[in-house]
């Protein structure tokens, strides 16, 4: 005869937020592929009602009503470039506070060169580039004597390229890389990433 488990035994969820989301929640699957993570659930938060909407909030209000330190993973599509600088640096310190130490995130965004940038109004001052990064890495400002600025996170991040032109993909790093230095619209987003240090 088996045993029931006991509340101890049991195992722990394994929690995944997807915010900004709208009416497509990532699915588990989502994580599990691009994150290597597999949680049990995912919720999703966003300002708008509808039906993948777990929690009804204003990401631009802070703090999210989550646990510290209780969040797996976390994924955000084409919400950051809707935050100016000063958001964007509270938004990164609310995720490095609910995420657990190890707990990853994925940012998708549109390149800083790329006319997706700057075509939507309700996007906002400055677009994001690959050094917009370092500023979520506590050693990098200090070794800039940065730690003045209001950002407490400190994740560690690896930075994915979304083609305009499929083309360039299929070329070799050395001739993407002189593409995405000298040429505008070659890149269409930016994927990021980050890990909770």
């Amino acid at each position: 005869m088996k045993s029931k488990k006991t509340k101890k035994e049991q195992t722990p969820e394994i929690i995944a937020l997807d915010l900004g989301c709208g009416q497509r929640k990532a699915e588990i699957e989502y994580f599990t592929e691009n994150l290597q993570i597999t949680p049990t659930k995912v919720i999703g938060l966003d300002i708008a009602e509808c039906e993948d909407v777990d929690i009804i909030h204003d990401l631009t209000v802070f703090p999210y009503p989550i646990e510290d330190n209780s969040i797996d993973a976390i994924f955000s599509s084409h919400f950051v470039e809707h935050l100016d600088g000063i958001e964007r640096m509270k938004f990164m310190d609310e995720c490095y506070r609910i995420l657990k130490v190890g707990g990853k995130m994925r940012l998708l965004h549109p390149y800083y060169k790329s006319v997706r940038a700057v075509q939507d109004p309700t996007h906002k001052w400055p677009p994001i580039a690959e050094n917009s990064y370092f500023y979520w890495d506590k050693n990098w400002r200090e070794l800039n004597k940065l730690d003045h600025y209001p950002i407490t996170c400190d994740f560690e991040f690896s930075i994915f390229y979304l083609w305009q032109d499929g083309t360039v993909a299929n070329k070799n790093e050395e001739t993407r890389n002189f593409f995405i230095d000298k040429y505008w619209n070659v890149v269409a987003d930016m994927i990021v990433d980050l890990t909770k240090k």
